[in-house]
């Protein structure tokens, strides 16, 4: 049985984790991917559960409103969700290397960002 997940993925977030992992594919092979992954899931049912109490990054995410988690090499930008449902979720918008200037890209993909959270929150 598939357990559910406390995570939804924007459509970003998935090109960003399908890019993530062709390209740790390629460099790790599978069985590293398949444990990075992991970690990467974990984290983000971590950060589901925990993001009342996990720092705010506003050094990184600025006046966006997102939360910000890193994982290994990665950082999970996400935003805390109240679904239609009753559900609570995040919503994992991108998944960014810490290596690359994360509040330029942040503020350049601003407008993608808020439309992919309009297209999912009620």
């Amino acid at each position: 049985m598939v357990k559910a997940r406390h995570y939804i993925l924007t459509q970003t977030a998935e090109q960003d984790f399908y890019q993530a992992k062709r390209w740790s594919i390629s460099r790790w092979g599978v069985a590293l991917t398949k444990e990075y992954f992991n970690d990467l899931h974990h984290a983000a049912e971590y950060v589901a559960a925990h993001h009342a109490t996990l720092p705010e990054r506003e050094d990184i995410t600025g006046e966006s409103g997102l939360g910000i988690h890193p994982v290994r090499e990665h950082y999970i930008i996400y935003v805390p969700a109240h679904l239609s449902d009753g559900d609570k979720k995040i919503i994992i918008v991108a998944l960014i290397r810490q290596t690359r200037d994360v509040p330029n890209i942040l503020k350049a993909n601003r407008f993608i960002i808020e439309r992919e959270l309009r297209d999912i929150l009620p």
